[in-house]
């Protein structure tokens, strides 16, 4: 009896694995095709697309010119324009924060959130107003023409720059200058703890000196002095540091057992040296 190997050609089973893998990629086309196809015809359904807008947070800002801009960017589209952003699904809610915050400076955040099925959420932070910050880089010519960008920003409660702001005198709002080469738009200038003595200043000093402040000016790197300029034209210089009420008080006993109605013929005050104060005349 003879044993005998029965076997399938090379040739035969090449053939039959292609006609197997044509069959596969046939169906996966078909599949991928009908996802197409479902998802463009979801996309356009009414009840799946964004009808509503919900914006919070707005104090200075108009609501309709928000929901404006909002729309304006919900009327584009993915993939060449077959699935509309106002889908509820693809949402472009980065996209939507970022046109918000470029064309409202005013706004420091802007929180997107979709609510199905047909809800866009927007939850926006303005940046408070704490003063106007000038570069005394550009004023004193220190800087080139061609580096010189912005002399003045509206400056925020967490010491950002964040809008471009015409020059001040000071009176409405807090003057703080500073001697860095520029004012970065967007970035932290002031750090906190800064702005919080500028404010307690802002708050005693007139009471003490009997008239506004119209400028502060914060000497860093070269020191770290704050010089305060009254509306009446003496400076204050003391130290960006140490006890304020301390400070406050030795300004008071100078000024009415020492200085007195000369206060109109001051040049500066020096209260950075504690107990030990000098100042100057005209």
């Amino acid at each position: 009896m003879n044993n005998r190997i029965l076997y399938t050609p090379k040739e035969k089973r090449f053939v039959k694995k292609r006609k197997n893998y044509r069959w596969y990629m046939l169906i996966g086309f078909l599949l991928v095709a009908s996802l197409c196809v479902g998802l463009f015809f979801i996309a356009r359904m009414s009840s799946l697309s964004i009808s509503q807008i919900s914006i919070n947070g707005l104090a200075t800002i108009h609501e309709e010119d928000t929901r404006n801009t909002i729309s304006s960017v919900l009327s584009g589209s993915f993939a060449s324009g077959l699935i509309p952003y106002r889908f509820i699904l693809f949402a472009p809610t980065q996209a939507i924060a970022a046109r918000l915050q470029e064309k409202f400076p005013l706004i420091a955040k802007a929180d997107i959130q979709t609510k199905f099925p047909d809800t866009l959420i927007v939850n926006i932070t303005e940046h408070q107003l704490f003063g106007a910050l000038c570069n005394d880089a550009l004023n004193s010519g220190a800087l080139d023409q061609d580096k010189r960008d912005i002399s003045c920003a509206y400056l925020d409660t967490e010491g950002i720059a964040y809008q471009k702001a015409p020059e001040t005198q000071g009176f409405l709002i807090i003057k703080i200058s500073i001697n860095t080469p520029q004012i970065a738009i967007g970035q932290e200038t002031i750090d906190r703890t800064m702005l919080q003595r500028i404010k307690e200043l802002d708050k005693a000093l007139p009471r003490i000196i009997g008239s506004p402040i119209a400028s502060y000016r914060i000497e860093r790197p070269a020191s770290h002095e704050l010089v305060i300029i009254t509306k009446q034209g003496f400076s204050l210089l003391v130290k960006d540091d140490g006890d304020i009420d301390s400070m406050l008080y030795t300004l008071k006993t100078v000024l009415e057992k020492e200085i007195g109605a000369r206060s109109r013929n001051l040049d500066y005050i020096d209260l950075r040296f504690g107990n030990k104060v000098f100042y100057k005349f005209k």
